[in-house]
This record gives structure tokens, sequence and C-alpha cells, in this order.
């Protein structure tokens, strides 16, 4: 089962992605459960690898289909840091990240975002 949603960058322009429950179930169904999810985003530290949403409160641990190495438009779930990730470029990541979908839009956009900038995850 596919959800899509669109990620608002406010005043920016708008992602469009799929969660894709397969993936990771539990993690999918907690973030779906809770859409809309209005949060600040930023950029890991430094650089521009990849968007995070910090705070998200789902809480849900690793699963079995837990991933390291992430791809260019990437969904995730960092259960250790409880934030929403969105992977710009391909990279390895420092613990293993639950993928929960996709960015199938609009990637470019989130390069012209700065820190601070309020995220809306929602479904289409």
């Amino acid at each position: 089962m596919s959800v899509p949603i669109k990620i608002d960058l406010f005043g920016i322009g708008t992602l469009e992605g799929n969660i894709i429950r397969h993936l990771a179930p539990l993690t999918a169904d907690a973030i779906i459960d809770k859409l809309p999810i209005v949060l600040r985003g930023r950029f890991s530290f430094g650089s521009k690898r990849y968007w995070t949403l910090p705070g998200v409160e789902i809480y849900k641990g690793s699963n079995p289909k837990s991933i390291t190495n992430v791809e260019k438009g990437d969904i995730l779930y960092n259960p250790k840091t409880d934030e929403l990730i969105i992977v710009i470029e391909d990279i390895e990541m420092s613990n293993k990240v639950n993928k929960i979908g996709k960015v199938s839009t609009n990637l470019e956009i989130l390069l012209k975002a700065r820190n601070g900038l309020n995220t809306k995850l929602s479904k289409k």
C-alpha cells in the first residue's frame, strides 16, 4: 500500500511523494496516523545532504529492514533521534534508519530552503 503525500516548504514550494507501507509498516502507520505534521526543518549540520524534521514523537524502533545506505529522494525515519529525513544525495547514515517512502517530484526545491523553515507533511 502506498499513500501519496505532499510536503509543503512554506514560501518555497511543494514536493510530492509516497509513504510506502511495506517498507516499515509500524513506522509508516504511526506517521500516516499523525498527518498532517508541521515541523521546523533544517539541514544536517553544515552540509546540504539531507533535510531533517526533528521531534516527530512517534518513537518507533528499528525494524529488520532498517538500513544505513540511503538514496537520493528517500524519506526516512531515524528512531535514534526521532526525526523524519528527506535525502538530497546518496549517503551512508551513521546509524540504522527506517525507509518509509520516496519523494517523486521537485527534490531540488530543498536546496533553496533555510534552516528553521516550517515544513508540512500531509496526505495528498
